[in-house]
């Protein structure tokens, strides 16, 4: 090879994603591509990066990403590219920010408006345009969410579509991928998405598989009927022709923390029998979602405005009070945790001053009941307040994550410590989760091998939703890089104080072009939708 490289890593300890034991060699890329993956090579070339003591390896795919607005606002994805992930897989638990029709549009307006975005598309392919200008730091690979979809048809009430309104909720699908969907989403286990039924979702996966898309899934439940959403989503894959990637896989709750090793058997023997079927994991033992999520089917009708409007009054409070009272097992369900200690309020626009503190020590500090409290903070921020909900096992994140059919999925978003999105206490995971597995669960628990980590975050996963040249290291691939030491990598983000960048990931490469440079972003913006 006679003409220059455009960059040369130099004596780095290379790790190519395949599960290969690493190796000593240097990587050559000119126009994005990996050209050379060999040892002593003598090629000129315009920048030269010394990786002596660090491993090389693919850039980190977050199989599970909600990014799809916060990208919008703030391209440089701080808190995912600093990690080593070079590519976000978004649109996930059914919650895509395009298409925008009807009651959809409302929705993700008011959702938009928390974060500083102006809502100024409707269709997928005019979402992806905003998104690629100016452009962002990470590879995104989209997915058409089923929240909009529905709302778009039905609006977010408990109701049936005729076989008319079915037909335009599939086409909808068919439109996003033909307009660059790489699959389909769910969230089943919250409104609108309780109230679809097995069928309609076949029907819509049906359609992302007849594109060769993926189907992804927030099954019905997570914690007391797990192995029954477990067996949906397994039919929906069996019935659609889909292959399904079940989404921030769990035992939600203390009561369900027995059943690791059922659940594992259930996806093995789905396995074997044909059905394509893996599922994705953040290595916490605590889940983030809306304070909505706590109450009753009925009481999460209508979208967030309409939940919160419903909370400002007394009767619905008082008949929610009733439930609490009469159902308190299904609470304890749907929230997970063992008490009101062990919710943690994270994001609640009109009231920073109960960020990063419980329900159980805001209602002590107003002198309210808890649930007074829950219903207090629906109202005040329209349905938007979120929360860190701590249900789950240490051991069974371990179990989980040693099964070769899990990947690692952030299910955090791209954020900054910086601005309005540094507003919000948010999950760790967003700034910690691979270096978390890195540290943590290889170096420190032996959990994985090196290798095998690598693999989960890299070439599975660009397999699972068919991203060609991508989570690998060969001549010919795409180079998205990650270059990190072994012995010092680690997420430094935490519950109390997650605005923190993790260490141990000096140099970040996207599509040939270097965005983290010896630990400072370059401000580079090469991110490409896959």
């Amino acid at each position: 090879m006679t003409s220059d490289l455009d960059i040369l890593i130099k004596n780095g300890a290379v790790i190519d994603g395949t599960g290969k034991s690493a190796f000593e060699a240097d990587v050559g890329i000119v126009a994005g591509r990996v050209v050379l993956v060999a040892q002593g090579i003598r090629v000129a070339a315009r920048r030269a990066i010394q990786a002596q003591g660090l491993y090389l390896a693919p850039g980190f795919i977050d199989a599970h990403s909600h990014s799809d607005l916060t990208l919008l606002l703030d391209p440089r994805a701080e808190s995912k590219i600093r990690q080593g992930v070079t590519t976000e897989v978004i649109g996930n638990c059914g919650l895509s920010s395009a298409p925008l029709l009807g009651a959809a549009l409302e929705e993700t307006r008011a959702e938009a408006k928390n974060v500083g975005v102006d809502v100024t598309w409707v269709s997928m392919a005019e979402y992806l345009e905003r998104l690629c200008h100016p452009g962002t730091a990470v590879n995104v690979v989209p997915l058409v969410g089923h929240k909009p979809i529905r709302g778009a048809v039905l609006g977010f009430d408990d109701v049936q579509p005729t076989l008319e309104q079915q037909g335009e909720m599939e086409q909808l699908v068919a439109e996003a991928m033909e307009q660059g969907a790489r699959g389909f989403s769910t969230l089943l286990c919250f409104a609108p998405g309780c109230y679809a039924r097995t069928e309609e979702v076949i029907g819509m996966a049906r359609v992302a598989a007849r594109y060769g898309g993926v189907y992804a899934t927030h099954i019905r439940s997570e914690s007391d009927r797990l192995f029954d959403a477990v067996t949906e989503a397994i039919e929906i894959g069996r019935q659609a022709g889909v292959r399904v990637e079940i989404s921030h896989l769990k035992l939600r709750g203390y009561r369900n923390w027995e059943g690791a090793d059922r659940l594992l058997a259930m996806l093995e023997n789905a396995h074997s029998q044909g059905v394509r079927v893996g599922c994705d994991q953040y290595p916490y033992t605590a889940s983030s979602v809306w304070l909505t999520v706590i109450l009753p089917r009925w009481a999460q009708a209508g979208g967030a405005k309409a939940v919160a409007g419903r909370l400002s009054d007394s009767e619905v409070r008082a008949q929610l009070r009733k439930d609490w009272r009469e159902n308190r097992a299904e609470w304890d369900n749907r929230r997970g945790a063992r008490d009101w200690a062990g919710i943690l309020v994270v994001d609640c626009n009109p009231r920073p001053d109960v960020l990063g503190k419980s329900i159980a020590e805001i209602a002590a500090a107003e002198g309210k009941d808890p649930l007074e409290t829950v219903f207090d903070l629906i109202v005040v921020s329209e349905g938007q307040a979120g929360c860190v909900f701590f249900d789950q096992l240490e051991d069974n994140v371990r179990t989980l994550m040693r099964h070769s059919l899990v990947v690692i999925g952030s299910d955090g978003q791209a954020l900054s410590p910086r601005g309005v999105l540094a507003q919000r206490r948010s999950h760790p995971r967003s700034y910690g989760t691979f270096p978390r597995v890195l540290g943590h669960y290889v170096r420190e628990e032996k959990v994985l091998s090196l290798e095998e980590a690598v693999r989960k975050m890299t070439h599975v996963t660009a397999e699972r939703f068919g991203l060609s040249g991508r989570g690998v290291i060969r001549e010919g691939s795409w180079a998205d890089l990650a270059l990190f030491d072994a012995e010092t990598i680690a997420d430094m983000a935490t519950f109390s104080d997650p605005h923190q960048y993790p260490v141990g990931i000096p140099y970040v490469i996207v599509n040939g072009v270097v965005v983290i440079d010896q630990g400072q972003h370059t401000g580079a913006l090469p991110g490409r939708v896959l």
